[in-house]
């Protein structure tokens, strides 16, 4: 036989394990406000994974004997971790999108802070696959530059935009120093029309060779010529 309830409805008043009314979380008497440990520990791995966790780390955690058995008691979550996968290997080998040169880059002096550039390259869909990409230094400003492109979406517009502000850096002897995507700033039902990248650039100065020669020795610390001036300086007093 099923015991009682406690008579109490879990959004009005919890109960105790004796079954009073009370504050308490969790009644382990009573049938509606029961939890099993199991359940959360179900629940546990789940979010585990989902958060893309190894497999073979929540295999161990939860104590079974292979990989197999934890596998195919969270199948229903494998598909979830395949797709989040796929995604994760095309951010980090991106699409090779090709795209036209519509107005060349330019950078004015106004956009530098010292040897430091930051900008914005703002996509927007067109018509169909069509897009087209600009370069700004803020909102409503004059376009530094821009491409277009046909595209499957703003990712394709974000990858197209690094190729081309890479191509730039390696021509004019700069370098990329940071890329941010804010894709997903905007609305989702924005996404598939929109797209918006962060660039940060430096001027680059390598130092020339001219002047270098087979050493002979090293130079005197900066320590041991202050010392040698000191001690010059001892003597003459």
């Amino acid at each position: 036989m099923r015991p009682a309830a406690c008579g109490r409805t879990r959004a009005a008043r919890r109960c105790t394990p004796t079954g009073s009314p009370d504050a308490s979380p969790v009644s382990w008497n009573c049938p509606g406000c029961r939890r099993r440990l199991h359940d959360l520990r179900h629940l546990a791995a789940t979010l585990s994974l989902l958060a893309g966790t190894d497999i073979k780390v929540v295999q161990e955690k939860l104590g079974h004997s292979s990989r197999q058995i934890t596998s195919d008691t969270y199948t229903s979550v494998l598909p979830e971790m395949m797709r989040a996968e796929a995604e994760s290997v095309m951010a980090v080998v991106p699409r090779d999108v090709p795209f036209q040169v519509r107005t060349p880059l330019t950078i004015p002096e106004r956009a530098w802070q010292g040897d430091i550039a930051v900008f914005f390259v703002h996509g927007a869909r067109q018509s169909g696959d069509a897009w087209a990409v600009g370069a700004q230094t803020q909102p409503g400003s004059d376009l530094l530059g821009m491409i277009t492109l046909s595209g499957r979406g703003q990712d394709d517009a974000a990858n197209a935009a690094v190729k081309w502000i890479r191509d730039h850096c390696t021509a004019n002897d700069l370098e990329l120093v940071r890329v941010e995507n804010f894709n997903d700033r905007y609305p989702e039902e924005q996404r598939a029309g929109f797209s918006l990248t962060r660039f940060t650039i430096a001027r680059s100065e390598s130092p020339g060779l001219d002047g270098w020669a087979l050493p002979t020795g090293l130079p005197p610390t900066a320590a041991r010529t202050a010392r040698r001036s000191s001690k010059g300086h001892r003597e003459t007093a």
